[in-house]
């Protein structure tokens, strides 16, 4: 990355805090985007969380100037995957939604449970997200992206399991 995209990068990652995510998504956010993580999960075993985080941790900006900012936000996600054990359910079905407000993008993980959805139509799903969110659509961006998600997992055609709902709805902001 050259050095001066690395620093306005590094900016961002420096000014945008958690009130940003607030000023992006409104007031009541959480509530809003909690109902829809549980529509989401309707009609499947699928278990979706979304994680929202402000902007990147320093190790990770750092790291950005050498792999580059998509490679760090991969990454980025694939870590709070785990740390929010998005991978403990009972089928292995977990997705994580993250969000990095500072870039205005998404990233998906999803667990090997899932293995029936194409990792293209994921794909498409963060880019179409990406794309709203820097189109100022902002809280529509995620709704949309969670629609996306429960018809994906919908089609995987693993009935919803006797675990009941085994990760919490309500948005993780880290």
């Amino acid at each position: 990355m050259p050095l001066a995209s690395w620093l306005k990068f590094a900016a961002r990652q420096l000014w945008y805090d958690r009130a940003e995510v607030d000023r992006l998504l409104g007031r009541n956010w959480t509530a809003r985007l909690g109902l829809l993580v549980g529509q989401a999960e309707t009609g499947s075993a699928g278990e979706v969380r979304l994680c929202i985080e402000a902007a990147l941790p320093g190790t990770d900006v750092m790291r950005a100037r050498r792999l580059g900012v998509e490679q760090v936000v991969g990454d980025r996600a694939l870590s709070l995957f785990s740390q929010l054990r998005i991978w403990d359910t009972e089928r292995n079905s977990g997705v994580l939604l993250y969000v990095l407000v500072s870039e205005r993008a998404l990233e998906i993980v999803a667990d090997r449970g899932l293995r029936a959805i194409d990792a293209q139509d994921w794909k498409q799903v963060a880019l179409g997200t990406t794309e709203r969110l820097r189109a100022g659509q902002r809280e529509q961006a995620l709704a949309w992206a969670l629609e996306e998600s429960r018809r994906l997992l919908k089609q995987t055609g693993l009935a919803e399991g006797s675990a009941g709902n085994e990760l919490d709805d309500r948005p993780v902001v880290q």
